[in-house]
């Protein structure tokens, strides 16, 4: 069974980041595998058998109510990440993971103006596409070992081929798994047809 947790589901759900969560465990359950959605809110909720977390986006009053509950998780989170487990960490939950060393090497500056916009930016090798509104100078991603830190809403796996099969790939590993093949290779082709699609009509928004 592959665990994936999400913290505080009633405050960091604010632009639907939740659907990350349902499009790993549907890709887990095309390939044949497992999966439970675990809540976290409290520092009990981490055990050692999560295989991924998500750390979604919340408004600044969601965040008054559980920064103090947020940060009792700091140590946990930080044996997690030192165990390879894949953190998610979107837009201000990607700021509080800053505050918090989940992500290090940049700190969290205000800008003058808001930045609202479909962006394409790079990842390594490839290229990540999705909607940023920030008024921050954190990037649309940033890697810190397993966690990943994002200001891309939409969600960012389900547009983000290449970066969903990579956390696939790194759940499956630290349970000593390869990573399956679809079922259904008829499926995998829409996905893929219908991503190429989401990808074109994007790619014309972020150059405008």
């Amino acid at each position: 069974m592959i665990r994936l947790g999400r913290l505080f589901p009633k405050h960091l759900n604010l632009n639907g980041d939740f659907g990350n969560l349902e499009v790993l465990s549907r890709q887990l359950g095309w390939r044949g595998l497992e999966s439970e959605i675990v809540d976290i809110c409290v520092a009990d909720d981490i055990v050692d058998d999560l295989d991924f977390i998500l750390v979604g986006h919340g408004s600044e009053a969601a965040w008054q109510d559980i920064l103090n509950d947020f940060r009792q998780l700091e140590a946990k989170l930080l044996t997690l990440k030192a165990k390879g487990v894949v953190i998610l960490a979107v837009s201000t939950g990607f700021e509080h993971s800053v505050e918090i060393g989940l992500i290090e090497g940049i700190s969290v500056e205000a800008i003058e103006e808001r930045v609202s916009k479909f962006v394409i930016y790079p990842d390594g090798k490839s290229e990540v596409l999705g909607y940023v509104n920030v008024n921050n100078n954190l990037p649309p991603i940033q890697r810190c070992g397993s966690v990943i830190g994002t200001t891309l809403h939409g969600p960012v796996l389900a547009k983000n081929a290449g970066l969903l099969v990579e956390v696939l790939q790194t759940i499956t590993a630290r349970k000593n798994l390869p990573l399956p093949e679809i079922i259904e290779a008829k499926k995998a082709d829409q996905l893929a047809d219908l991503i190429a699609e989401l990808w074109e009509l994007e790619r014309e928004l972020a150059s405008e």
